[in-house]
């Protein structure tokens, strides 16, 4: 009987244990005991809720999905802040959250919330967290250019192989100490290569600085934004390598940022010590240490066209490999003995030291916002481990997601942070589908055969493989397409046949190089890994190369990526057939593709960076020679990189005299249509001096300068100095047609040397910064006479105490 006891006792506690398992799952009330069944009945008959199947299925979903629905909210409530026309009031904001999640939890208390209630709490707890946000960082900014010396602590440093750009920690300028509120906090230059510098010296620099640079096109890369987050206010470059200075010690902040510096330097010189100089050892301490210097923008542009750039974005794969091998190197040594693997919960200290392991590696690769999420995920699986619960579910990429945008909501306008959680999501999502569906064809039978069994798991395996990249591939390149304008169509093939050298040799022997490195064995694995490395930059060329575009597709406008990309989630997250409502996002996206066109007309928020089309309808930038800012134009248009110098505007579409530059400009192709073979265009004058205003605005239709215009100049637009420093970069689009009461009169005049024409009209205008501006595009207020008045005031004050 005591025999038999045991066993009965253990099966009665695993048929408990199943019951409240089914009770989690499903709470209707036909599997609830009856006493529970009738208090939830009376809680839920209080709130008017009527329980079915129809509530079962959204109480589970709720369960597994709210949480990431809350994330969901919680961005919109951020996106919305960041398109506001005026800065909210971050206090009544967050008053009113606070008072509405008080009110919420004492319903709780009493009964249901309804989840329309709770998604709109997240949404206006997005918008306080984005303005209380903006509130903390406000400092400083540069109004106008100058030339200042400057005395710091390097912050950062980010090298590459034209040079480095340091983040300056500015204590003093032009030799005074700077007071709080007097100069910008931190300051973002360009400096030589081979500059002695190192994270928290204390420098000085001759510097040319600038303000921040706003967007470059409406819509378009925007560094004026990141800064502001930053606390950077101005940028430029150095005259020369900085100096040197003997200086007080960095203060406690700068401590463990120059300790992880100096073991970053030392793990990167140690792997350069044991392997050749080449690409592949380049690569190496890219995706190890993660330092990108070493790696040239060719190599770069291969692995983009392949779609292997992300293994350089040391994120989910590299941490997960990392802290699950140390979990499986700890838990080995543990079951070597006996004694401790029965009597003690192992498991749970091999998950304490892969935490460990995984903060390490956060730290040694640089902490970039991949990094940072990936890790916060391999952290709730382990400390899921410890407390007993499955961890990788929609709610750990929801929590990790909310724990990020809490800290900075600005990052939900990083490509890097876009394509990470979107990759995340989508992979989630489709592995829970795939889980589901092979529970519900489970047949509970068991493959014979080590062959068969074998066959499965490859097969598995491989198709495993090509879901992750055919998922993620569509994920990360609907916002790349956006961000950068461009795709990598052949990344399934690249990821198909490079994922596996880089997840089975490549980041193993790196993990374990890390691991033998303080013994002084990481020469064989980290020659392996040399040898793995070797292999994915082949398969890199060979996929780039399949592609003769580059994957150059244009860009694609933000409002078409957002509703592809919630198409995209809907048909993964929506539950049965309410997946169908997935095609109303996807076909009106697929609308905005069909219908947008690019602007006509590119102007630089200042100097004489224009770009117009010819009569062709094909896009030229007018300058001496290439820029960011043409660069950017062209590759909009889905231009190769190569291909960019052969869009130089010539003449007659640009002719320039010592007073000045009139450039023609024409209608897009598919307008020009309309036009019945008519050559008309739009005159834009740059006028270079006072005089040539004069018949620039009377007969030009665009003034572009800047030059502060005559009030009396009589051109139906004008751009001058005031303009293009409030308002930024400017788009124009061209239709068919007359183009004002302005230009009605002037019509039928015509400039010297230009042959009679139809007046185009300006169909639709956008500048980059909005009227009136949000606080990341206001102008600064440090100027060269704001110093010279604090340096008079100190000085006074340093007499009066004397």
């Amino acid at each position: 009987m005591t025999s038999r006891s045991g066993p009965l006792d253990i099966s009665a506690g695993r048929s408990q244990t199943a019951t409240l398992d089914v009770e989690r799952e499903d709470l209707s009330p036909a599997v609830l005991k009856p006493e529970v069944r009738e208090k939830r009945r009376s809680r839920l008959a209080t709130a008017g809720y009527t329980y079915s199947a129809h509530n079962a299925s959204a109480d589970r979903l709720w369960d597994s999905q709210g949480l990431l629905w809350c994330a969901f909210a919680f961005a919109a409530g951020i996106g919305v802040y960041v398109s506001l026309p005026e800065e909210p009031s971050w206090v009544l904001l967050g008053v009113l959250v606070v008072l509405v999640s008080a009110v919420l939890w004492r319903v709780k208390q009493r009964g249901t919330v309804a989840v329309s209630v709770v998604l709109f709490l997240a949404f206006f707890a997005g918008l306080a967290a984005s303005s209380l946000r903006t509130a903390y960082v406000l400092a400083p900014r540069l109004a106008e250019q100058m030339n200042a010396d400057l005395a710091g602590y390097i912050e950062e440093i980010d090298s590459g192989a034209a040079g480095h750009r340091i983040v300056l920690a500015v204590s003093s300028v032009n030799g005074r100490p700077v007071e709080e509120g007097e100069f910008p906090a931190k300051v973002r230059l360009r400096v030589p290569a081979g500059s002695d510098i190192e994270v928290g010296r204390a420098v000085s620099v001759s510097a040319r600085l600038f303000p921040p640079a706003g967007p470059v096109f409406p819509g378009g890369y925007d560094y004026s934004f990141r800064a502001f987050f930053q606390q950077i206010g101005a940028t430029g470059f150095s005259f020369g390598s900085p100096e040197v200075i003997e200086a007080e010690e960095a203060g406690n902040e700068f401590r463990p940022a120059v300790a992880v510096a100096k073991l970053r330097i030392d793990l990167a010189e140690r792997i350069r010590a044991n392997l050749s100089e080449g690409p592949e050892t380049a690569l190496i301490v890219a995706l190890l240490v993660g330092d990108r210097s070493g790696i040239t923008e060719e190599q770069e542009e291969i692995l983009r066209a392949a779609g292997l750039a992300h293994i350089l974005a040391i994120s989910g794969l590299h941490m997960a490999l990392f802290a699950g091998g140390a979990y499986g190197a700890v838990l080995l040594l543990f079951s070597l003995v006996p004694i401790l693997t029965l009597r003690w919960p192992v498991h749970k200290w091999a998950a304490l030291s892969a935490l460990g392991a995984a903060v390490i590696y956060l730290l040694l690769s640089g902490g970039a916002v991949a990094t940072q999420r990936s890790f916060l995920m391999i952290a709730i699986v382990f400390v899921g481990i410890l407390v007993g619960r499955r961890g990788l579910t929609l709610r750990s990429v929801a929590l990790a997601g909310l724990v990020l945008l809490l800290i900075a909501p600005e990052r939900l306008f990083f490509p890097g942070f876009q394509m990470s959680f979107a990759a995340v999501i989508c992979l989630v999502a489709v592995y829970d589908l795939w889980r589901q569906r092979d529970r519900s064809l489970s047949s509970g039978e068991r493959v014979s055969g080590w062959g068969m069994a074998t066959c499965l798991y490859l097969g598995k395996w491989a198709a495993g493989l090509f879901v992750t990249a055919l998922v993620a591939g569509l994920a990360t390149g609907i916002i790349g397409a956006h961000h950068f304008s461009r795709i990598a169509p052949y990344g399934l093939v690249g990821n198909l046949l490079g994922m596996p050298v880089f997840s089975l040799v490549v980041m193993p022997m790196g993990v374990l190089a890390f691991v033998l490195m303080p013994f002084g064995l990481a020469a064989l694995p980290l020659a392996v890994m040399s040898f793995g490395v070797s292999l994915l930059l082949k398969v890199a060329s060979f996929t780039a190369a399949l592609d003769a575009g580059s994957g150059t597709s244009g860009r694609l406008d933000g409002a078409a990526a957002l509703l592809l990309l919630s198409a995209l989630f809907a048909g993964l997250l929506v539950p049965g057939r309410k997946r169908v409502l997935a095609g109303v996002p996807l076909v009106a996206g697929i609308l905005i593709v069909l219908t947008s066109r690019p602007p006509d007309i590119q102007i630089a928020a200042s100097g004489s960076r224009i770009a117009a089309r010819d009569e062709t309808g094909t896009l030229r930038y007018a300058a001496r020679g290439r820029s960011f800012a043409s660069d950017l134009w062209l590759q909009s248009e889905g231009v190769r990189n190569d291909a960019i110098l052969s869009r130089k505007m010539k003449s007659p579409q640009r002719n320039c005299d010592d007073d000045g530059c009139v450039i023609r400009a024409y209608v897009n192709s598919e307008d020009a249509e309309r036009l019945d073979g008519r050559q008309s265009f739009l005159a834009i004058a740059q006028p270079k001096t006072f005089e040539a205003f004069q018949l620039d605005c009377r007969y030009a239709d665009l003034v572009v300068t800047d030059l502060v215009a005559p009030e009396s100049c009589g051109a139906a637009l004008v751009l001058d100095h005031g303009t293009r420093t409030e308002r930024g970069a400017v788009s124009i689009w061209l239709s068919p047609g007359d183009f004002s009461e302005a230009a009605n009169a002037t019509s039928g005049v015509s400039a010297p040397g230009h042959p009679p024409k139809e007046n185009l009209k300006i169909g639709k205008l956008k500048f980059a910064i909005p009227d009136p501006p949000r606080p990341w595009h206001h102008q600064g207020t440090v100027t060269r006479d704001s110093l010279r008045l604090a340096e008079r005031a100190s000085v006074a004050e340093a007499r009066a105490e004397e």
